[in-house]
């Protein structure tokens, strides 16, 4: 494995738990293995566009186009100001009137961790719209960069 820079990159052990998909599978197969568990739900990504670059979301244009999934792109004022929850609320309602759904499964990236969002509050107000939402935290700041637990960023 090679660096942009052209050094050889030390190969982790485990370096599909999270960045690469199961071994054997393909990039993104996070996204395969929700659809997998609940084949009728959408998927509603909520974070920046730079965490569409990660491995297990590759796949999610894919998804877009087959109408199953969304994204939501909070600025960093939305995020700061909280403005935020509001839209997600609006994505969720916007999903179930639009495509019908009665599952949502959220995942997104770093902001929603260090914010610590109120999921409850999120996933009451989607009971409302008859929607049931499921949070799922596949972010690296609470798995690690291999699927562990955050360890401050050291990869040894």
């Amino acid at each position: 494995m090679m660096r942009c820079d052209g050094a050889p990159q030390r190969a982790h052990a485990d370096e599909n738990a999270f960045g690469g998909g199961r071994p054997g599978g393909g990039r993104g197969s996070l996204l395969d293995d929700i659809f997998t568990e609940h084949p009728g739900a959408q998927i509603l990504f909520v974070g920046s566009a730079n965490c569409l670059r990660h491995g297990p979301f590759r796949s999610i244009a894919t998804y877009m186009r087959q109408q199953k999934a969304a994204v939501l792109l909070p600025s960093m004022t939305d995020f700061a100001s909280g403005r935020y929850l509001r839209q997600v609320r609006d994505a969720v309602a916007e999903l179930a009137s639009e495509r019908g759904a009665t599952e949502v499964i959220l995942i997104h990236g770093c902001q929603w961790v260090i914010l610590s969002t109120d999921n409850a509050l999120l996933q009451q107000q989607a009971e409302e719209l008859g929607v049931r939402l499921i949070i799922r935290d596949d972010s690296h700041l609470e798995r690690g960069r291999f699927g562990g637990a955050f360890d401050g960023g050291a990869d040894e």
